[in-house]
């Protein structure tokens, strides 16, 4: 690794530094991670002021910053925010709108508490000095105090002798989560949630009479099946227990008037797992309303109205997501936006009717849009993306349909390449969504897959919905059910044929690539056909059985296999058939992977198989594992490295052609003295 990077710097200094152009011109990669992001949106109650945080790239550190921005929201012009180290916390409102509340530290090394400033004065004071981080807060409605969720503190002799060395902690531990209250004008606080179970979710009705609380029996994401919603009266010792079942209730949320509860849920009518996900109404009598089961649309969020006669809904429809209101007692669904887009951090504040989202399109990650009057629609709030026209050359999308086995019908998106000429064809990389729960939707910033620089490079790029996606149904989703590869592999290679007989893809020019559930597709597709020119795959499965022992998330794959690897009669011949490592032996694609090292979800050990099945047959390969990196990398350097890496590779095995990478100035600022010597080294005779 440390000689690809002199590679990658040597490559680099031959660049020139590029100079603003009146024109716009294509992304490249350094522009790609260094884009700011928005995200956390937060209008105050009384509408007047907007809060968000917007990243910047820090180099210097390698990390990705978050910035509390706070504006105006007649104006524009800019309110005043806490200086604190940090500075990356979310804010939560006071329902008077006075001021907010925000989680930081004074220090790096110190628990995160809960601060409070005043916009009236501009003062900063703290608010908590809890024994564990502040996690969540949720104020009650007459702003008298807030609700917060915070680990369990755990003995002050334990914590010393496990940071001295002593101790062991058990495998999987996590401390559970609890429940308190802050009492605003007094400063005190009291323990309200706790016992042999975590808190998940936390909310409070509109009426503030009552505390709802998701309760599972660890803190361990493959536990959330087996948690339950309970309402808590606030002011008197009676809880009670609304749901009782083994699924997952995904943001439980009280009716206004308390009689019915909304939540989330990946199961059908009765239950049973590995459905469309969906909103469930259900009465404390047990009665259970799956709404809008027939429609083909996956409910990503939702909120009760301001009446509570009915729901807004975000609902994925495959490539576009859009806002949806359903009346529940006249079962009408009606649409509030519509267009070539995906909604993200879409909050609905039900006191003054007002929406707030984020629009991801082709032409951008979306500025924040406001909507107060369903007739005026949303009007846009930041100003972050403003100048991006002028600046850069983004590629054209658009919706591709082509007929799966069985006839059925599927669709995806197609990214043109900036240097797109009719009747001429181009190499083609081939981008599957994670989850698989998921879809590849308009717009697609995700920065593991850099679209518009692909674009750039002169690339086509397809991004196919496959089956065992979102957004199509639940006979759709379900089609893993029983093994992950059954049609999913082939609706995407029927896809990139419908674009070759089309004539834009070169036949000879195919690449690979995704991440998560993506990189599962990329292991599964190089042992399936020698098509493939070259690939990448990023935290990709090789082995489901050691896969399903390894991951921090196993539920979701028990319906698809039947099953775990342990039970008696375990099905483990379904878990080895679909297994890309059973055929790695017939790999002739060359091949990148990369992993983080600290990845839980889908362990460095399965891409260590894969890599070293495919190093065996003496196919060119590579794999990198991020030192310190979660399954996502976060550290933009090694985002910047990927996508450098990549496109070297691809230029090189695809298209027999070679590719500059590109760095920022900070790489330069701070000549490194071991670098150095190397870079002299490579430039003697």
């Amino acid at each position: 690794m440390f000689r690809s990077l002199i590679c990658l710097v040597i490559a680099s200094l031959a660049l020139d530094i590029w100079a603003w152009a009146d024109s716009p011109r294509g992304m490249n990669a350094v522009d790609f991670v260094e884009m700011p992001r928005l995200s956390q949106p937060a209008l105050s109650p009384d509408g007047q002021t907007f809060a968000w945080l917007e990243s910047e790239t820090d180099w210097t550190e390698n990390k990705i910053v978050r910035r509390l921005r706070v504006i105006d929201t007649k104006t524009g012009e800019p309110r005043p925010t806490p200086d604190f180290k940090g500075r990356n916390s979310r804010i939560w409102w006071h329902p008077d709108s006075p001021g907010y509340v925000s989680l930081d530290t004074k220090a790096e090394e110190e628990k995160a508490q809960a601060w409070f400033l005043d916009l009236t004065t501009g003062d900063t004071r703290q608010l908590t000095t809890h024994g564990e981080s502040v996690r969540q807060v949720i104020w009650h409605p007459n702003g008298s105090g807030f609700f917060f969720a915070a680990a369990e503190v755990q003995p002050s002799s334990d914590t010393q002798m496990f940071d001295a060395g002593w101790l062991i902690p058990p495998y999987g531990a996590q401390a559970d989560a609890e429940v308190w209250w802050y009492e605003f004008a007094s400063g005190e606080t009291q323990r309200l949630v706790h016992g042999l179970f975590s808190a998940l979710d936390v909310s409070v009705s509109r009426s503030g009479q009552h505390l709802v609380t998701s309760l599972a029996p660890d803190h361990a994401l493959d536990s959330r099946h087996l948690a339950d919603v309970f309402v808590r009266t606030l002011g008197e010792d009676e809880t009670r227990r609304w749901t009782l079942n083994r699924f997952a209730e995904r943001t439980p949320r009280l009716s206004p008037d308390a009689t019915r509860l909304a939540y989330l849920a990946s199961v059908d009518r009765d239950g049973e797992p590995y459905y469309e996900t969906k909103v469930f109404v259900e009465t404390l009598n047990g009665r259970r309303q799956r709404l809008l089961a027939d429609r083909k649309m996956e409910a990503l969020a939702f909120a009760w109205d301001a009446t509570g006669d009915g729901l807004f809904i975000l609902g994925n429809t495959g490539v576009r997501s859009n806002l949806y209101h359903y009346d529940l007692e006249r079962e009408v669904l009606r649409q509030l936006t519509r267009g070539d887009h995906a909604i993200q951090d879409w909050i609905y504040d039900p006191m003054s009717d007002t929406h707030i989202a984020r629009f991801e399109t082709m032409s951008g990650p979306g500025e924040y849009q406001i909507m107060r009057d369903e007739t005026a629609g949303f009007i846009p709030l930041t100003k972050t993306y403003t100048e991006w026209s002028s600046q850069f050359d983004l590629p054209r999308q658009e919706v591709v349909r082509w007929r799966g086995r069985r006839g059925v019908q599927l669709e995806g998106l197609l990214v043109y390449p900036l240097s797109y000429e009719p009747g001429q064809t181009y190499p083609l990389v081939t981008i599957t969504h994670g989850g698989p729960r998921n879809s590849a939707k308009f717009g697609s910033w995700n920065v593991s897959r850099y679209l518009p620089v692909l674009s750039a490079q002169g690339y086509l790029v397809f991004l196919p919905n496959h089956r065992g996606g979102t957004g199509y149904g639940d006979r759709f989703v379900r089609d893993m059910v029983g093994g992950y590869f059954r049609n999913a592999h082939h609706d995407v290679m029927d896809g990139i044929d419908e674009l070759i007989e089309d004539g834009l893809a070169d036949p000879d020019q195919l690449i690979k690539m995704g991440w998560s559930a993506g990189g599962h597709m990329v292991n599964k597709l190089i042992t399936h056909t020698e098509r493939f020119a070259a690939a990448s795959s990023g935290a990709g499965a090789a082995d489901w059985l050691s896969m399903h022992g390894e991951s921090d998330v196993r539920q979701g794959r028990e319906a698809v296999f039947g099953g775990t690897p342990w039970q008696r009669a375990a099905p483990r011949r379904r878990y080895r058939q679909d297994s890309p490592l059973r055929e790695v032996w017939k790999v002739t694609t060359p091949t990148l992977f990369f992993v983080g090292e600290k990845d839980v979800r889908v362990p460095p050990t399965q891409s260590i198989l894969m890599y070293r099945g495919v190093q065996a047959t003496g196919t060119p390969t590579v794999l990198y594992q991020a030192e310190g990196e979660p399954h996502n990398f976060l550290k933009p350097a090694n985002q910047l490295f990927k996508i450098n890496t990549e496109l070297s590779w691809f230029a090189r095995f695809a298209r027999g052609e070679s590719y500059e990478p590109v760095l920022p100035d900070a790489a330069f600022a701070a000549p490194d003295p071991i670098m150095e010597a190397a870079l002299e080294a490579a430039s003697s005779p």
